[in-house]
């Protein structure tokens, strides 16, 4: 037979090389044959190929040395070991380097020395240790492995290895078939290798059914297309085919016939509706589609309610159901009727029911009775990893973590493909933040146990991904957040909430579209799941997209639709009805909203959820008392838990607290048996009322209380925007800035549609500085948007003023007066735009406006008569009005005459000066008259009628010392006798008027004036002040020159009778400026700086640096009361000093060098007539005078004198001071002030009274400035 084989194979091979075409190399031809004989195990045939390969004269020198390898391989295979040897000596000498020499190496080596190698890799092969087989074949073979059989088994082998290894081994071996297409037995091991796993393709029986037509592969193929046909249940030409090629094979004649007759039965079987609703509840009830399974069985009942398959499904449906003790009665009925597994889903089913008994009294916190329940399925089934399971939720849920993650460890190495132990063990370290312990948890994991958890691996690594993605985006950082969200959604691609989180990240990142594809890539998919859908539409009803909405969900086939789902299309139906009626009544069509909002009503009866929505709707329709009315009468027909919480929300909502804090402490009793949603919103309420309280704490100045309320209602509702935006707020007063940022953030992630969140970002985006931000923000809220209204509008308006975009709030402006819109609130803006833009008339015209009716708005004209008719009553509910109010009366204000006259008084007693030099008492009566400017500005004059004393010399003997220091006595003292040369200065001192004149407005200040003429010496003096802010930052710039006033000498001036002449009256002219921030919040800081010349007559010439600088709280900020505490820093450095009162000395405190450190506390208050400042401060202080002549500016009194200088000094020094002033409105047009102010060092006790009266012809329009601000001399400019 044999023989029979070889002469057939032979003469199909070589009608295959005569057929070819003449463009076949015969060379090539009897190449590929010698090939093919060596693969099969065939010497002696590949070895006549060969034979005729030499005869071939056209051959190629690599033709040659193939044919040398094939016969070195033949000749291996033959084990003729000294042919080998000269074989490969003769392919080494002609062709050296030639691959086929390793390849006949390594063949050598393998059936030589190597073969037990080879045997032990073959042992392990065959015992199915594959992965220790491809190891060992891998060693054995150092590369490749060898040609022919031992390639085949080596792919083989392959195709059982995990992760892709049967993929792996089909390409390869179908890469073998291209290059050796005659070669029927790497077809055969293909079609073996394809058998290993179903189903069987016809392609597969096709190749079975041609192979089997070749003598040499025909039994081998007759044998895989047999086991193909009995694996499987395959159609019944399939075996007919096979039969037609072996009628004797009576095995597959039978299973055929098997096959028919069990089709028929099924046949008949399926044309039963009961036997169809047999098998329905068995994929229902794998799917938990209980209430379809109930129907299903119910519907069998009839003829199969005595089979065992009924049974085993009844009790599965009754233990899903959790009614055990039916479950337990169905399986042993099961039992009876011959179901061999009864006990053990018994045993399952009683365990389940104790598991079930421990979870609900853990869930009633009933810790004692779940532990007996737990210890009792113990005993059930102690080896149990349910109980283990149980036992360790039992742990966690009373948060002893290590305790649970010690069971959950048991549960997952008894059972290591557990996906619940390693979801419980996983979940230990979320809940405790650890995600790098999680990770590596699942990172330590052996391969194996990963292949056995399968899915549930995936699903825990995509969980801790999920989880530090959803952490990052909660805390703002959502750029860090999408890699981890990224992964999730990698390791789990159809996963709908991973995809969902992820979208929702890109949303927070600004790319909604982004978002919105990866959703719609499952949600488009012709068969989407309802999870699919239901996520793309609620990610697209966080856009707002209504109309994408309700087409997605209605997508989802009605008995597909959840709970969810349903209430998903009722809400955004309802929103969008609710946008319509409110763009009806916006356009005027009222009459047309509330029919819509009535039908709505009809419609959502019963669904306080809903109801809620609607009565916010008839709020902004400006029906407050329908809102009332309708959840009132809703709680009162129906008074459930759901609508008692609406309707408290409703009365939050109308800032009724008063009325909601009964309801809802009257829910807090009943919250033990409310559902968490319930919980939630309760917790969510009162949170919302604690808002509102502490919104009224604060309004009475107790900051630290409104505090302490919303710290403690933060706890109960986290999730709560109009606290968090609240708390927002308190951490942008107090300069937390980025924790503002993540809380705003926070909230506008959860609620993008959130524009108070939103306008609350742009704010802190104008006070931080990031003007491009916050113009995006504002660019945002000005967009069209149904249900938002003027006022927010507004609101956002008035931002844009404070970036700076004036010219698009004019457009805004102008737009919506020619549109008709009118309202207290834009009123108010155009009147302040008008003011702003040098127009008071016409803001004016705006005002009144504002308290006229709607249509009784002014044209834009180009000013109206000023007038001064007293202000309209404002109605105490009009918020937008009381604005309106306080802007007219700030205009009127700006635009009425003020005289203060004034009486001041500075000294310095005897005690802290010398007579008739430093002493000091200084009477001024500053004269201030205001008066309307262009460009809202003032016209300011001041007359300041001015007496100073110094007091007289004391001429007595034992001051000589003291008297020396005074003009030229020292030098006059040179030729005469100290007290003559002292008698002929009389008593010092000077009067007369300051006079300045100057304007003033928000920005700039100009003056100019002069000291009094009377005084010895008269300078003018004057200045230009330049105000403004930039970025969070308030400056400004000055130019000026003004007198010094410390002392007499420094001031007025001072004639020396000895040399007949003056000297004194200094002036400081220079510049300077100051820098600081203060946005009305909890702190500020300020500075000043300045650079300036020190001249006067006969004076030497000195230069003064200045810089000083603080820091300050507001302890308490309230309307009516302000407390506050700083730091403060004073640092100045003179040239020279300058400080006695002899010829050409200054006679004001120059030190090189002045260094001090103070600590301020001040305290203002008012009401309806008062209001008052007090301030405490204490300082320390360090300072260096350099010695100086007495005569800096005459050298020769100088030297007349002796050269004398004064003496050079350093130390430090403290001091305090206390001060307080106060404002009494008298009369309407009247009003009384004053100041008092008390300074004591070691040796400088200075003192200060101030009183004056403001008087307002046209009476005062704002109430009394707060903090107070004191007249000041024209001096101390």
């Amino acid at each position: 037979m044999r023989r029979v084989l070889s002469a057939l194979l032979a003469l199909g091979l070589s009608a295959a090389l005569h057929a070819a075409p003449a463009a076949v190399d015969p060379a090539q031809a009897l190449l590929e044959q010698a090939r093919l004989w060596q693969s099969l195990g065939r010497p002696l045939e590949a070895q006549q190929a060969l034979d005729k390969l030499r005869r071939i004269h056209a051959a190629t020198p690599q033709d040659r040395a193939e044919a040398l390898t094939l016969q070195a391989l033949v000749q291996v295979q033959q084990r003729q070991d000294r042919d080998v040897q000269k074989t490969l000596a003769q392919l080494r000498k002609q062709y050296p380097g030639y691959a086929g020499i390793a390849r006949v190496e390594q063949l050598r080596r393998v059936m030589g020395p190597d073969r037990n190698k080879l045997l032990t890799a073959r042992s392990l092969f065959n015992s199915g240790k594959y992965e220790q087989a491809y190891a060992a074949f891998n060693e054995l073979y150092q590369g490749p492995p060898p040609s022919g059989a031992l390639e085949l088994e080596y792919w083989q082998l392959v195709s059982r290895l995990p992760n892709g290894g049967w993929a792996r081994s089909q390409a390869e071996l179908r890469k073998l078939i291209r290059q050796s297409p005659s070669n029927h037995k790497n077809r055969l091991t293909l079609a073996g290798v394809q058998l290993q796993r179903p189903p069987v393709s016809p392609q597969l029986l096709a190749e079975l059914k041609a192979l089997s037509q070749f003598p040499d592969s025909r039994n081998e193929a007759l044998s895989l297309w047999r086991r193909a046909l009995q694996q499987a249940d395959l159609p019944t030409d399939a075996y007919q085919t096979y039969l037609q090629a072996v009628p004797d094979d009576e095995l597959i004649r039978a299973r055929l016939d098997s096959l028919q007759e069990g089709r028929r039965k099924q046949r008949e079987l399926l044309a039963d509706p009961a036997y169809r609703a047999l098998l329905a509840a068995d994929k229902q009830l794998d799917a938990n589609q209980l209430a379809a399974a109930e129907k299903s069985l119910q519907l069998a009942a009839g003829r199969y309610g005595n089979q065992p398959q009924y049974l085993k499904n009844l009790g599965r449906l009754r233990e899903k159901q959790g009614r055990y003790a039916d479950a337990v009665a169905s399986y042993r009925k099961a039992g009876q009727s011959g179901d061999d597994g009864w006990k053990r889903r018994v045993a399952d089913a009683q365990l389940a029911e104790t598991l079930a008994q421990a979870r609900t009294a853990m869930d009633a916190r009933q810790w004692q009775a779940a532990r007996a329940l737990l210890d009792k399925a113990g005993k059930l089934q102690p080896a149990g990893v349910d109980v283990l399971l149980a036992d360790a939720e039992w742990q966690a849920r009373q948060n002893r973590a290590e305790q649970a993650r010690q069971l959950y460890r048991r549960a997952l190495d008894r059972k290591p493909d557990s996906g619940q132990a390693l979801a419980g063990l996983l979940r230990g370290y979320l809940d405790a933040g650890r995600y790098a312990d999680a990770d590596r948890m699942l990172q330590d994991l052996p391969q194996k146990q990963r292949r056995a958890l399968g899915a549930s691996y995936l699903s825990a690594r995509a969980e801790v991904a999920r989880e530090l993605g959803d952490r990052l985006l909660a805390q703002g950082q959502t750029r860090q957040a999408l890699p981890h969200l990224q992964r999730a959604v990698e390791l789990q691609p159809r996963n709908v909430w991973n995809r969902f989180a992820l979208a929702n990240a890109w949303l927070a990142a600004g790319d909604a579209g982004k978002g919105g594809a990866m959703l719609r890539q499952l949600a488009d998919e012709p068969a989407a799941s309802p999870e699919s859908l239901y996520a793309y539409a609620l990610f697209q009803a966080k856009l707002d997209n209504d109309g994408a909405v309700l087409a997605t969900l209605q997508r989802v086939p009605p008995a597909a639709r959840s709970e969810g789902m349903a209430a998903l299309q009722r809400r955004i139906w309802l929103r969008e009805t609710i946008r319509l009626a409110d763009a009806e009544s916006a356009l005027g069509r009222a009459a047309q909203a509330r029919r819509r909002l009535q039908g709505a009503e009809r419609q959502m009866r019963g669904d306080p959820a809903r109801l809620s929505e609607l009565a916010q709707a008839w709020l902004r329709a400006g029906d407050a008392d329908h809102a009332r009315q309708l959840l009132l009468s809703q709680y009162l027909e129906q008074p459930s838990t759901d609508n008692e919480l609406a309707y408290a929300d409703l009365l939050l909502g109308l800032d009724d607290a008063a009325a909601a804090e009964p309801l809802l402490e009257a829910a807090g009793k009943t919250r033990q048996d409310m559902s968490d949603e319930q919980k939630q919103q309760l917790a969510g309420l009162q949170a919302t009322l604690a808002a509102l309280q502490a919104d009224r704490a604060r309004l009475a100045g107790d900051d630290a209380g409104a505090q302490a309320i919303l710290a403690r209602a933060a706890q109960a509702a986290p999730q709560d925007t109009r606290l968090q935006r609240r708390l927002a707020d308190y951490d942008m007063d107090a300069g937390r800035w980025d924790a503002a940022r993540a809380r705003l953030l926070q909230v506008l992630n959860a609620k993008p549609d959130d524009d108070e969140a939103q306008l609350q970002l742009v704010d802190l985006y104008i006070k931080t500085g990031d003007r491009q931000l916050a113009e995006q923000g504002v660019n945002q809220l000005l967009q069209d948007k149904p249900g938002r209204s003027l006022d927010f509008r507004l609101r956002a308006m008035n931002r844009l003023g404070e970036i700076g975009d004036t010219d698009r709030l004019d457009r805004e402006i102008a737009g919506l007066l020619a549109r008709g819109v009118n309202s207290p609130g834009l009123m108010g803006q155009a009147a302040r735009r008008a003011r702003q833009t040098h127009r008071p008339e016409q803001a004016l015209a705006w005002y009144r406006a504002g308290f006229a009716p709607a249509s009784q708005a002014p044209a834009e004209t180009g000013g109206l008569p000023p007038g001064r008719q007293p202000l309209r009553p404002v109605p105490a509910e009009s918020a937008q009005q009381e604005g309106l109010h306080e802007g007219y009366a700030e205009l009127l204000d700006a635009r009425s005459v003020k005289i203060w006259q004034g009486v001041d008084l500075s000294y310095r007693s005897a005690d802290n000066g010398t007579p008739g030099q430093s002493q000091l008492m200084m009477w001024q009566a500053p004269l201030l008259v205001e008066s309307p400017a262009p460009r809202d500005g003032r016209y300011f004059l001041r007359a300041d009628a001015v007496s100073i004393k110094a007091g007289s010399l004391d001429n007595s003997p034992d001051n000589a010392y003291a008297l020396q220091r005074f003009a030229s006595i020292a030098a006059c003292a040179a030729g005469a006798d100290v007290q003559s040369c002292a008698g002929r200065y009389g008593a010092q001192t000077a009067q007369g008027v300051a006079l300045g004149l100057g304007y003033e407005n928000e920005q700039w200040r100009v003056d100019v004036g002069s000291t009094p003429q009377s005084f010895p010496v008269s300078n003018v003096i004057g200045g230009v002040r330049y105000s403004d802010s930039v970025a969070m930052l308030n400056y400004k710039l000055e130019a000026s020159r003004r007198p010094v006033t410390s002392s007499l000498l420094s001031y007025a001036g001072v004639r020396d009778p000895y040399t007949g002449q003056t000297w004194g009256g200094v002036v400081a002219t220079g510049v300077g400026g100051s820098l600081g921030y203060d946005k009305g919040g909890r702190f500020g800081v300020w500075s000043n700086f300045a650079y300036q010349q020190l001249s006067g007559e006969n004076v030497a010439d000195n230069r003064k640096l200045t810089a000083m600088g603080g820091v300050y709280w507001r302890l308490l900020k309230a309307p009516t009361r302000q407390l506050t505490v700083g730091v403060n820093s004073i640092n100045f450095w003179y040239q020279k000093n300058l400080g006695e009162f002899t010829f050409g000395q200054g006679g004001y405190y120059s030190p090189q060098r002045y260094n001090s450190l103070s600590l301020p506390l001040s305290y203002a208050g008012r009401n309806e007539r008062w209001s008052w400042l007090a301030r405490l401060s204490a300082s320390i202080s360090s300072a260096r005078e350099s010695a100086s002549p007495f005569y800096p500016t005459r050298p020769d009194l100088q030297a007349q004198a002796g050269d004398p200088y004064t003496s050079a000094s350093s130390g430090p020094g403290w001091g305090t001071s206390l001060s307080g002033a106060f404002e009494y409105q008298l009369t309407p047009r009247l009003a009384l002030g004053g100041m008092l102010e008390y300074q004591h060092s070691q040796y400088y006790q200075p003192g200060r009274a101030l009183f004056y009266l403001r008087f307002q012809p046209d009476g005062a329009s704002l109430t009394l400035p707060f903090p107070v601000e004191p007249l000041q001399p024209y001096s101390s400019f």
